[in-house]
């Protein structure tokens, strides 16, 4: 993802879409330009029924079932689908929880590696399946239509290399970090 996903740095995070397989491998000029699928209707309250599918159910499903899947994070729509379809078994709803976004793709942050001592585990997602009150909030009136932030929006600025963990600095300053980015013409 080229913007919005500081998250994925640690890792353990990684974004899957909602997009059909296609029947043909893409070229790299389609699979840089070509678009996720919004699945949630312009409402903003329900998916839409002309593109969610059953295959949407499945795959999110497997992936919370994975036990190396610490949560999962999709639209509030997404999620009030999920709880429709599941029927009488719910345990994995307890990992996929709204967020905001998520309407083209779901969000999977792993746990932490059992030799990596330094990572920190996310809390626990609270019990339940999350699909009483808690999800009701998410089509409140104030969360679908948020009254506009009264004046512009101030950047924060960037971590500084100091405030980060000894291991990732290490990484950062590594030399051959930078030389195979010189190499591969990757400059970011």
């Amino acid at each position: 993802m080229i913007t919005g996903h500081a998250s994925h740095q640690v890792g353990l995070d990684a974004d899957i879409w909602l997009s059909p397989m296609p029947r043909r491998q893409l070229s790299r000029v389609e699979r840089e330009e070509t678009l996720s699928t919004m699945v949630v209707a312009g409402d903003r309250k329900d998916v839409d029924p002309k593109l969610w599918t059953h295959g949407h159910f499945g795959i999110i499903k497997v992936a919370a079932q994975d036990p190396l899947v610490q949560r999962i994070f999709v639209n509030a729509a997404i999620k009030k689908a999920l709880c429709r379809e599941a029927g009488a078994d719910r345990a994995w709803l307890e990992k996929v929880r709204p967020w905001w976004g998520h309407d083209y793709h779901f969000h999977v942050r792993l746990r932490c590696p059992g030799d990596s001592p330094e990572c920190k585990a996310q809390a626990p997602a609270g019990g339940g399946d999350g699909c009483g009150k808690d999800l009701n909030y998410w089509f409140t009136d104030a969360v679908l239509h948020p009254k506009p932030s009264p004046g512009p929006e101030v950047p924060k600025p960037g971590r500084p290399l100091s405030s980060l963990p000894p291991a990732c600095r290490t990484v950062l300053m590594s030399p051959n970090l930078h030389a195979a980015g010189s190499a591969s013409g990757d400059h970011r």
